[in-house]
């Protein structure tokens, strides 16, 4: 029993990660690449490019780390918008 944390502790709400992660259904054979994501998420919308971690494109999918308090705007600028000039679906992890 002297391991356990006190009741209080257990009663708070759990640790949530700086970053969401998106991920979007394109990838190497779509010929993205993670400036046309940064440039998308960066240009009429206006997020900051401190606000986007790190990037990885698969060949059919690609991931984006961006701030947590920014990712529904974030979805909403990749969902709505255009990379490479043709609309790709995104979801929020």
């Amino acid at each position: 029993m002297e391991n356990l944390p006190p009741i209080s502790q257990l009663n708070q709400p759990g640790f949530k990660p700086p970053m969401a992660t998106l991920q979007i259904d394109a990838g190497k054979k779509q010929k993205l690449r993670p400036g046309d994501i940064v440039g998308a998420l960066t240009g009429e919308g206006g997020l900051s490019a401190d606000s986007i971690g790190k990037i990885s494109v698969g060949e059919n999918t690609a991931y984006v780390a961006v701030k947590r308090n920014i990712a529904a705007d974030a979805l909403a600028q990749i969902s709505n918008g255009k990379l490479k000039g043709r609309n790709f679906r995104a979801r929020l992890l």
